[in-house]
Order: C-alpha cells, then structure tokens, then sequence
C-alpha cells in the first residue's frame, strides 16, 4: 500500500494539489492539519478531492487567537475565553474541508489483508502540555495528560491489526532536545524536547504489548528553525520511523512537497518527495 502524509498546510493548497493526488497511486491521504492557519490566510478547498483522506485538527483548526495566545502565556482566563464558540467553528471546518475526514483519539482498520491500523492522536496539540484542555474534556473526556494516556492505551487495546501507523498534529516526546531536533524548542535558546508525553508513552504501550508501530506521522514543529538550518525530520529508530511532514510553506519555487510511506505488510519505506 501507498500513503501520502501531507503536512501542516497554512494555506499552500489548491488545484493543482487535488489533480496530483487524485491522478496518484496513493492509497490514503493523511493531513497533519493546520490547515489555514491564521485569520487573514486565504480559505483553501478540498472540493473534487477523491481518494480517502484522513486529517488530525492543528493547533489553528477551528481554535481561536484568543485561545492560542492563552495557550502559549499559559493564562487560563485567555484559554476559557478561546473556547467561546468552539463547537460552531468545528462544524465550519468540518464542512469546509469536506471530504477529508476530521478524526481525534479514534482508530480505523486500513488493511486486515496486511495487517495494518491506524491510530489517530489528540487533536489540538501544540506541545508543552495538554492544549485546549477545556475542549479536551468537553468532546473527549479528557482534562489531563494522564487521562489522555489511559484514552490512548484503550484505543490501542481495542485494536486488532498487529500494526499500527500514527497520526498526530505535534510529535512524541523523546525525539531530541536540541533546537534543531524533530520536536525540540527553537525559540527557546535552551531548547528542550517540546513533544507530547502521552503519544510517546502509547508509543511505548502499543510495544509492550506486542503490537508494532512502523510510522509515527506528525507535523506542527516547521523544518525551518533559522534562515540557515532546519530541524531534523525523519528518524528511524527502536522499529519506527518518525516523520516530521512540516514543510512550511509546502509549495516553493512551483514545487510541492509530501512525504511517500509505502507498506508491504512487514516493513515500511518512506521518502521525502518535491513534485
């Protein structure tokens, strides 16, 4: 099987990108979300879009400035405000980027023939702790990140295939600390791992009770640390790759860039791709 994991967005999506895909062999089409990003980014559309595809909300998805600017001051009077009128810009993202399914803590089989499943994370994540708590536990029952461990082990739990492929917005924990690491903190001068506790402790979870994870597919943390360097973006280690899809902007000098991760049924390949 193929599968294209496409990045964070931030409005670098239009056409030309639907007839490329839908013209593909890919099999699926996983969006790391961010899909506009900011206010003033134009609405991008996904209309015409046929092959089956899957997105994780983004920290912009349907949030509020309000709400994101609490989330990084850490004010929690910021946060709750954010929430207002949470539920009513879902239902208009949720229709604007129809026919990507909108998914969040939830699993789907992919193929039983190649023994294969995919875990979809939290939404909303951004690093640093458990974001957007108030819509959290309002939708998902989840107010803390110890909470969002135990949703993660029973998803895994409940799935059959042997593997499991991973779908988050921001990373795992783990991957590094440095500024230019997957996941680490480029605007602190101390970096520091800035990935999520709880995927990387499903990560572990899944393992020790057998099952695989071959992919871990995310996004959020953008390639570009400075005007000279770029964070690392693709890691294989302890059995799994992980990809960092966060080529931002996605779309440069008439090129557009997606990763490819094929599956054979016991191991997978993937490969950086500008078309």
């Amino acid at each position: 099987m193929k599968f294209a994991l496409i990045g964070d967005i931030h409005a670098y999506w239009d056409k030309e990108d639907i007839d490329y895909f839908n013209s593909s062999d890919y099999d699926f089409l996983f969006f790391t979300g961010d899909i506009n990003g900011t206010p003033l980014q134009k609405k991008v559309s996904f209309e015409g879009l046929t092959k089956r595809a899957y997105l994780i909300p983004g920290n912009w998805d349907s949030t509020s400035l309000i709400g994101i600017i609490g989330e990084v001051i850490q004010s929690k009077n910021l946060i709750r405000l954010g929430q207002i009128g949470q539920n009513r810009r879902s239902k208009i993202f949720v229709n604007q980027i129809q026919p990507l399914s909108v998914m969040g803590y939830s699993t789907i089989t992919v193929s039983k023939e190649l023994d294969l499943s995919l875990l979809v994370g939290r939404p909303y994540a951004m690093g640093g702790g458990l974001s957007f708590a108030p819509n959290l536990r309002k939708n998902y029952f989840v107010s803390t990140m110890e909470e969002s461990i135990e949703k993660y082990k029973s998803l895994i739990q409940g799935v059959k295939e042997k593997n499991i492929f991973i779908l988050s917005h921001n990373g795992p924990f783990g991957l590094g600390a440095e500024p230019k690491s997957m996941y680490g903190a480029d605007f602190k001068k101390s970096g520091g791992d800035w990935g999520d506790l709880d995927l990387q402790e499903a990560i572990k979870f899944a393992k020790q009770i057998g099952k695989k994870v071959p992919v871990v597919m995310s996004g959020h943390m953008h390639h570009k640390v400075s005007k000279k360097k770029e964070r690392e973006t693709l890691q294989y280690t302890g059995g799994t790759f992980y990809i960092n899809g966060a080529k931002v902007p996605r779309i440069q000098e008439g090129k557009r860039f997606h990763t490819k991760i094929e599956w054979n049924g016991g191991s997978a390949t993937v490969i950086p791709i500008w078309v």
